[in-house]
């Protein structure tokens, strides 16, 4: 669908930019043809005046005869006779412009253009006195040539233009689709994973029920299916909780409610809840933060951050190995690193483990419950509060997050 419409939409565009280029092009001939005409008038009005009207002036009619043999020049009278002709003229002209004429003795000086002897002329009717006018032309041919190779030069750059137009149009198509294409790739795999992720607790729902009533059971065995079924229930209204915040990320940020937080205490807390799988799986927990830490933020949100990376932590963590977590400040910004021994997570993979729903080989491999939308739940909720979060893995083979927000 998507490169079905990027086709359609660069042929228009290839179409527009062709059309506005033919006509830009049509624009520059047509002024370079007048351009051309404009200068070939100019000159043959400065010959009139400075070599015919002068002269005529100055020697009256006589010296005419046998002069300007390279013109093809006439004096005519009012009745368009000819009273002085150069030799190049006799047989060349096919005929008199009565009007021109006409505006040469009222004190006009007129132009046409003319085909004689197969080649183009520039002919001027021009005026000398109240008894004659004069007539005179001028070849257009090396104009002409000129037109001619020009729009020789412009016929050889239309394939260049079109295959420019091609590639500029594809390119800008592709730039302008990329988001959509970007939203269109994440609602087929948000689509997809949604559907693998609700099968699991649904399935495991309904397979428990049937079995709880295929036949008569004790009060004891009701209870324990009914209490699977709420904790299926609970990582349902868990994972749809996380897919809403997934949905909304793609359009706008979160409405934050922003208050003084104790980022030692809250992170006390979540550590504390997380404590019996942490002594379970003998995990070393450093606590390097030291006072008390005040943090402009969301509380709900926040926890719910560093519960998604202690958690994510704890799980990843080999049994013997450790977890440091401190905060400091650098540069107008308050930062909490969270680092733990490295499991299963190289540094290929380190650009996706924001994305939703990524889940890393060795991860899967291993069988590691999750659904991969910690780290992207997180990132959002971080980045709605103006700050950032990244993850890098250090010489010492530690894995670590740092999240960090504006200091006000």
């Amino acid at each position: 669908m998507i490169r079905l419409t990027q086709r359609r939409l660069t042929i228009r565009f290839v179409l527009v930019l062709m059309t506005f280029t033919v006509i830009i092009l049509t624009i520059i001939f047509i002024y370079f043809h007048q351009n051309i005409v404009n200068s070939l008038k100019r000159h043959l009005r400065e010959e009139i005046q400075n070599e015919f009207i002068d002269q005529y002036h100055r020697t009256g009619l006589d010296t005419f005869k046998n002069q300007w043999e390279e013109y093809h020049f006439e004096i005519l009278n009012a009745n368009g006779d000819i009273v002085v002709a150069s030799p190049t003229t006799r047989a060349f002209y096919t005929g008199i412009n009565r009007d021109l004429l006409a505006s040469a003795f009222l004190g006009s000086q007129k132009f046409e253009m003319k085909e004689i002897r197969n080649e183009t002329y520039l002919v001027a009717y021009f005026p000398l006195d109240e008894k004659y006018s004069g007539r005179i032309a001028a070849s257009f041919a090396p104009e002409i040539q000129r037109v001619k190779n020009f729009l020789n030069l412009l016929i050889l750059t239309l394939p260049w233009m079109l295959l420019l137009s091609y590639l500029v149009s594809r390119y800008l198509v592709k730039q302008a689709m990329k988001p959509i294409s970007d939203v269109f790739t994440f609602q087929e795999h948000f689509s997809s994973s949604v559907s693998h992720e609700l099968r699991s607790p649904l399935a495991s729902l309904k397979g428990n029920f049937e079995v709880s009533l295929r036949k008569e059971r004790t009060a004891g065995e009701y209870r324990d299916t009914i209490s699977f079924g709420l904790t299926e229930v609970d990582r349902i209204i868990h994972l749809l909780n996380d897919l809403y915040l997934i949905a909304s990320s793609r359009s706008k940020p979160l409405d934050l409610f922003k208050e003084e937080v104790d980022m030692k205490k809250l992170i006390g807390e979540v550590v504390g809840a997380l404590m019996p799988r942490i002594l379970a799986r003998g995990i070393r927990v450093d606590n390097a933060i030291r006072g008390r830490t005040l943090w402009v933020c969301d509380e709900a949100l926040m926890r719910r951050v560093f519960e998604n990376l202690l958690n994510n932590a704890v799980k990843y963590t080999p049994e013997g190995g450790s977890i440091v977590i401190r905060t400091f400040e650098s540069i107008g910004k308050r930062m909490a690193n969270i680092a733990n021994t490295c499991q299963g997570i190289g540094n290929r993979e380190i650009p996706y483990l924001f994305e939703p729903f990524y889940r890393g080989k060795a991860i899967e491999n291993r069988k590691f419950e999750g659904k991969g939308l910690g780290l992207f739940v997180s990132r959002y909720i971080v980045r709605s509060h103006g700050g950032e979060i990244t993850a890098k893995i250090g010489e010492d083979k530690m894995f670590s997050v740092t999240v960090s927000l504006p200091a006000k």
